[in-house]
């Protein structure tokens, strides 16, 4: 075996390359331990819920809006019989009077008497759309029923002259003989907008229009 202390130039070689040495071993380190670190567990996709994914449309309408369900039918008729007891007790005498007589501002439903007026307004207007006489009367509860601050009661009476000419002369003109007539529940069935016709149930069956019965030739 050589004695160390005979080689003085290989002894200080071997010190001059200690750091470089030490250096790259630690680069090794680092770059294996940089290999095995575990990379970040994926993002979670955004999960879906019912909020996000409800229909913006009603089913079966177009319009993108969804219906309103009436209120019930029992209710409404149980507010109007309050009106309408406090009417037929305010007119109490003259039931058979015309209506442009008895009330204001009576302006196209004119020829009937004050009786069937206010029955019309019950049985057609109120029960057809399934609402309550303040829908169109605002200030009903205080006893005025000719204001015509509401837009409905100024839409229903379009709707009153549309109905009148259709009735008076376009069906007419298509039926000379045993002429149809429609009234606010041939479209509106119970709702304040009408139905869509794909909701319509089919003539003669529950919720849809009756049977016709047969013309004569």
């Amino acid at each position: 075996m050589a004695d160390r202390h005979t080689h003085p130039e290989a002894r200080l070689m071997t010190m001059r390359r200690l750091p470089l040495l030490l250096g790259a071993t630690v680069f090794l380190a680092v770059a294996v331990f940089s290999c095995s670190k575990p990379s970040p567990p994926p993002t979670p996709a955004p999960t879906t819920t019912a909020a996000n994914t409800a229909p913006t449309t009603a089913p079966g309408t177009t319009t993108g809006r969804v219906r309103r369900p009436p209120p019930p039918r029992d209710s409404m008729t149980k507010l109007r019989a309050v009106f309408v007891a406090q009417v037929m007790k305010q007119i109490a005498g003259h039931e058979n009077e015309a209506a442009e007589r008895v009330f204001k501002n009576v302006q196209v439903l004119k020829g009937l008497t004050a009786a069937e007026l206010v029955h019309k307004m019950d049985h057609d207007y109120a029960a057809s759309l399934s609402w309550n006489c303040t829908n169109c009367h605002r200030f009903a509860p205080q006893g005025d029923f000719a204001s015509d601050t509401s837009a409905d009661k100024r839409r229903a009476r379009f709707m009153q002259q549309m109905t009148n000419d259709l009735n008076q002369v376009q069906l007419p003109k298509l039926y000379p003989k045993d002429t149809p007539h429609v009234g606010c529940v041939t479209c509106h069935r119970g709702y304040n907008e009408p139905l869509d016709s794909a909701l319509i149930p089919e003539r003669g069956k529950p919720g849809g229009p009756p049977v016709l019965p047969p013309r004569n030739p």
